[in-house]
């Protein structure tokens, strides 16, 4: 697609077509993995995803070492029904910590040489956030029990800025993104938007989120449910406005820019693998331009990652959110790109070459 910047109302006027990731380019990479002195696919899942990297970004072997983390953050009026054991000032508060790089996922990103941005797509506080990029599109989302979480317009905005983020981003210098979020009440807005576009009832898509006892999970669930009886026949764009939350569609949009402008984009958990589904729902092949990263413990995690034909290489019943998960991945695939890079060559090795049975098939 190039560098020019695309709008989202593009996409929703089906102007815009994306192609699949190369697999002819994918497949001279894992060529490559077969030319190293092990057992051929050894490294399994890893070896497929550092390949896609390379066949997205276009390079021979994938660039790891210019990445960004974008962790989206936005309020949620949902929190209202009692869904959460923390109220909406959490969400300001762990923005800061976020921006300045002192939360879990900022002192590991740190460690990694990743840098780190939080951006305020819907924090509901009167003033600006500190150490955040302002790109409020509202103070929060509404009660979606009571009414829509937000208009059309507010949701078309909040993923545009995610868009416009992918491409600064790559303009920038970044050719690997990585995405996560922070929204207190967030989980419940993912597992009505995962109900809606999966068809599941609310027992096969809420989790405890970041923690709730037995009567606040009660309590979750009977809200997902009420929302998930709401409506039927609804569009993607429909089922996000009424029930979505302007981090997940910022992250929406983050995804979307990374298939338009052939930028691989690192999801984390449960909550960007719904923002993902979503954007696939709205622009064709741009699960192609995704690289798993977990398996949160959230119910509907592995239906999601099934769904978008994902298979994620951490299983570890995380539930950290702020895109834990996606730097996790890109440290264990800088690992494996060392082998990839510096290890023996059959031949070198004193082993004759492996073959590849499969190929053959």
């Amino acid at each position: 697609m190039g560098d020019t910047r695309v709008l989202f109302d593009e996409i929703l006027e089906d102007k815009i077509k994306i192609e699949p990731v190369n697999k002819e380019k994918i497949k001279q990479v894992k060529q490559e993995w077969n030319r190293v002195s092990k057992p051929i696919d050894s490294f399994g899942n890893f070896e497929n995803i550092h390949s896609k990297i390379a066949a997205i970004q276009g390079f021979d072997a994938p660039d790891l070492y210019h990445p960004r983390l974008i962790v989206c953050c936005g309020d949620h009026g949902i929190v209202e029904e009692g869904v959460s054991q923390a109220d909406q000032d959490v969400t300001r508060i762990c923005a800061t910590n976020i921006g300045k790089g002192l939360t879990t996922a900022g002192v590991m990103a740190k460690s990694l040489g990743i840098d780190i941005m939080a951006v305020d797509v819907g924090i509901n506080y009167a003033k600006e956030v500190p150490y955040t990029l302002n790109r409020r599109v509202k103070y929060g989302t509404c009660n979606f029990l009571k009414q829509p979480a937000m208009s059309v317009e507010e949701f078309t905005r909040a993923v545009q800025v995610g868009m416009d983020l992918a491409l600064e981003s790559k303009e920038s210098g970044y050719d690997l993104l990585l995405v996560g979020e922070m929204g207190i009440g967030n989980t419940t807005s993912a597992a009505v938007i995962a109900g809606y576009l999966l068809d599941l009832n609310a027992e096969a898509v809420t989790g405890r989120g970041a923690g709730l006892d037995d009567e606040g999970f009660s309590k979750k669930r009977a809200v997902v449910s009420m929302a998930l009886s709401m409506y039927s026949g609804l569009s993607p764009v429909e089922i996000c406005s009424n029930f979505g939350g302007l981090e997940l569609a910022a992250m929406t949009g983050i995804i979307l820019g990374g298939a338009v402008y052939s930028v691989p984009v690192v999801l984390d958990g449960m909550l960007s693998m719904v923002s993902a589904l979503v954007a696939d729902r709205l622009l064709d092949n741009t699960k192609d331009y995704l690289i798993p990263s977990h398996i949160s413990k959230e119910p509907v995690a592995n239906k999601l990652a099934k769904k978008l034909s994902l298979t994620p290489a951490i299983d570890a019943a995380m539930a950290v959110g702020e895109g834990v998960g996606a730097v996790m991945m890109v440290s264990s695939l800088r690992i494996v790109d060392i082998a990839f890079h510096d290890a023996l060559k059959f031949g070198d090795s004193g082993v004759e070459q492996y073959k590849d049975f499969k190929e053959e098939a």
